[in-house]
């Protein structure tokens, strides 16, 4: 195999279309580079730059490997990386516990991020309620979670406090409050309600419960069918400064602040410090906390 060294050559004169570009490009001398190059067409047996005229034109055979060079070089530089990090001592894999009451797709973003910056990381998502999720850190059966703030049980569990979930009333386009500018609460107690089913279990359940006909889904996805399919009307979650999803939308409600929020925490097994790679991933999950 062609020297990763040979290869980056090539590409910078291609890129540049001159080898005095290339090697300012490279930080390297000119001789350095348009003998790095000649150096690969006597590996190769094959002409990559026509020298006729002032400047190098690369060949239809060097058109041809470019793209492969390029595959080359980036695997190389990704496979080092790699090993650097392995070295260092950082995870292969982490399980990351994701209150199930939280949307998941403004996090396809954040995974990607996580993905470019750590390649060779395996990541295990568990979508549970808050309540399972503090069980399966105490357990050390995860490694990082995202869950509700659980007031006067730190002593399970680190935490990192990083902002509030809102809460909003909304409604299928089809369901009768679409279509009306303020509802009251005597329509909102006469109209179905949809729960998430988690909140039964803790104080939010006395908070939000308005109807006497109530529906309770596991989780935000199905929750959120649930209302596109115009069953009923619910208080939803979403992370600060997100839109809401498509499918639904927004009402008013007659009665003052029926809007609220949760706080939400960080938290990983007692005693143990947070690696590089999961703070990197608490600081992808803070940024949809905070506003851009």
């Amino acid at each position: 195999m062609s020297s990763p060294e040979l290869l980056r050559s090539f590409i910078a004169a291609a890129d540049t279309g001159s080898f005095s570009a290339a090697a300012r490009l490279l930080g390297k001398h000119q001789a350095t580079i348009s003998g790095n190059v000649a150096r690969l067409e006597d590996e190769l047996a094959v002409i990559l730059f026509d020298r006729v005229g002032k400047y190098p034109e690369i060949t239809p055979q060097g058109l041809a490997l470019y793209d492969s060079a390029k595959l080359v070089v980036e695997s190389t530089a990704r496979f080092n990386r790699n090993a650097l990090n392995l070295a260092a001592g950082l995870p292969v894999l982490i399980t990351l516990g994701l209150d199930e009451d939280l949307p998941t797709a403004p996090l396809v973003g954040l995974f990607k991020k996580i993905r470019q910056q750590y390649p060779l990381l395996k990541i295990n998502i568990l979508r549970e309620p808050s309540q399972q999720l503090f069980k399966l850190i105490e357990g050390e059966q995860l490694d990082l979670a995202l869950s509700l703030t659980l007031e006067g049980q730190t002593n399970i569990y680190e935490y990192k406090a990083i902002g509030s979930a809102n809460y909003h009333l909304v409604c299928g386009k089809r369901h009768p409050f679409a279509r009306k500018a303020t509802i009251s609460t005597d329509e909102m107690m006469h109209s179905t309600q949809i729960l998430q089913r988690s909140l039964a279990q803790n104080n939010l359940h006395q908070t939000v419960k308005i109807a006497f006909d109530t529906w309770e889904c596991q989780g935000f996805e199905a929750q959120l069918e649930a209302i596109r399919a115009n069953v009923g009307w619910a208080f939803l979650a979403n992370y600060p400064y997100q839109p809401m999803p498509e499918g639904i939308t927004q009402f008013n409600a007659e009665f003052a602040a029926v809007d609220f929020s949760s706080q939400y925490d960080l938290i990983w097994p007692k005693g143990r410090a947070i690696t590089e790679v999961e703070k990197f991933i608490c600081d992808q999950i803070m940024s949809l906390f905070s506003q851009k």
